[in-house]
């Protein structure tokens, strides 16, 4: 839509992909029942908005003289604003048992935990999600089901999310009759608000910081630029 110098442009998308092997190199966890690696995948995502919007500012545009005009007027404002929700958490950073083989394989082998409570989310640095929702998983020469694999899906952990804004502030300057020639000044930003944004959650068993986040997208970062178009 593009209203008194508005332009708005909104994109959403819902999506759910469930697959047993995401990527052509993966394998199947347990190659006797590819069922156990059926669920959310890798590009499971399922909720993407972005929005997209110039406004041209209206200071300094009538009434004003020419100087006012050139220095003052003419700016325009514009920006990307993304939310989106996380995906189950393998690429990467694989949600897996790391431990004494209970397979009896003599390792080599990918394992998941046992799931023994709801999984809850606290999304704080040290606790992205509850920990003690999931145990090893235990052997079937020690009683222990499912010849040894842990019951927990691959997707029983979802990732962080992102909320990010990028905002631009631009004007072009004519520097030669008829617009042959425009200097263009632009001030940007890139994660404007500053906010903390987490991209990373240590999700193996064996570690002592499982459950907790181990990486964050970039800090805002400002930007001046000037170049001239002809």
């Amino acid at each position: 839509e593009n209203r008194n110098g508005l332009t708005l442009l909104f994109a959403y998308t819902y999506s759910h992909e469930i697959d047993e092997v995401s990527n052509d190199l993966n394998s199947l966890s347990n190659p006797f029942n590819p069922a156990y690696d059926r669920g959310s995948g890798n590009f499971d995502q399922r909720h993407i908005f972005n929005a997209s919007y110039i406004y041209n500012l209206p200071f300094f545009t009538h009434g004003a003289n020419a100087l006012e005009r050139t220095v003052l007027g003419g700016w325009s404002i514009s920006g990307i604003t993304v939310a989106r929700s996380g995906s189950p958490a393998q690429s990467g950073t694989p949600f897996q048992y790391t431990g004494p083989d209970t397979l009896g394989l003599g390792g080599g082998t990918t394992n998941r935990p046992n799931l023994v409570a709801r999984v809850s989310y606290p999304k704080k640095r040290l606790a992205w999600f509850s920990t003690s929702s999931f145990a090893n998983p235990v052997a079937p020469w020690n009683g222990g089901p499912n010849q040894g694999f842990g019951n927990a899906g691959k997707d029983a952990v979802i990732l962080p999310g992102q909320f990010n804004t990028n905002l631009s502030l631009f004007k072009l300057i004519p520097i030669a009759p008829e617009n042959r020639a425009n200097l263009e000044l632009r001030f940007e930003s890139f994660n404007t608000f500053n906010q903390t944004e987490f991209n990373a959650v240590d999700t193996n068993t064996a570690d002592s910081n499982f459950g907790q986040v181990t990486g964050t997208y970039d800090a805002r970062t400002l930007q001046l630029g000037a170049k001239i178009t002809f």
